[in-house]
């Protein structure tokens, strides 16, 4: 994992998060956070830190006590033995043959819930909390599939997340060799939500696909939007 402040863009893409100086006037630069598993740095401010004797340029956001919070800037995620996309498809069906699993589970979009209104938060978590998922209200996927042994997909609709947390990428089998990015507005507030700070930050994520051993989604108790009956006509001809 490298945070790379000085990248302005990735294989034609602009990214978010490139800056000069952080709030503190330190020059940003490179930075490996992990390298093969092992830890190896900080995001760190002016703020003093035990065994450490400097700044690194990551004072992004404004913090409590005239102490400024670190973020990332573009964080890049990957992996040395990355392997193509169809490879993990291919692991996933093989894995479900061999627990005699009906079907994987494919995740190719997820929401981010930091434009949604408060109440739709308050809602979430609160679904979160009576299933026993915790109070964190984790994207939800978007786009979700079943994957049957012979290959057939079949696309899924009003699913989430249960029990996911950190603890769940301990359970990462393998990561692609490819690159998704993911850009945010960061403010400080859980999940980025939007109106809770007064100052941002640009972050920019970028990070191959990986294959979990075990995740489970759940049914989601509110009533979902029934489907249009007809296309958009915004949509038509295009």
């Amino acid at each position: 994992m490298v945070d790379d402040p000085t990248q302005k863009d990735w294989r034609g893409r602009r990214l978010f998060g490139p800056y000069r100086v952080d709030e503190e006037g330190v020059e940003a630069q490179p930075l490996t956070l992990v390298q093969k598993g092992i830890l190896k740095d900080f995001l760190l401010t002016r703020q003093p830190v035990t065994g450490f004797t400097a700044s690194n340029g990551r004072a992004r956001l404004p913090g409590a006590f005239g102490a400024n919070t670190a973020g990332v800037s573009n964080l890049f995620v990957r992996a040395e033995n990355g392997v193509p996309i169809a490879d993990l498809r291919k692991q996933l069906i093989e894995i479900c043959k061999a627990r005699n699993q009906p079907y994987g589970i494919i995740v190719r979009k997820l929401d981010f819930p930091s434009s949604a209104g408060v109440d739709e938060v308050r809602r979430l978590m609160a679904a979160n909390a009576r299933d026993g998922s915790g109070s964190h209200p984790f994207s939800l996927p978007v786009l979700i599939y079943k994957v049957y042994a012979n290959g057939k997909e079949e696309l899924i609709r009003g699913v989430r997340f249960r029990d996911i947390n950190a603890r769940a990428l301990r359970d990462i089998r393998a990561a692609g060799n490819d690159t998704n990015i993911f850009d945010y507005l960061d403010n400080g507030a859980p999940l980025a939500l939007m109106d809770a700070g007064s100052h941002i930050a640009e972050s920019s994520v970028i990070a191959p696909s990986v294959l979990v051993d075990d995740l489970e989604v759940r049914k989601l108790d509110d009533e979902l939007p029934k489907l249009p009956l007809v296309p958009s006509p915004l949509l038509v001809g295009r």
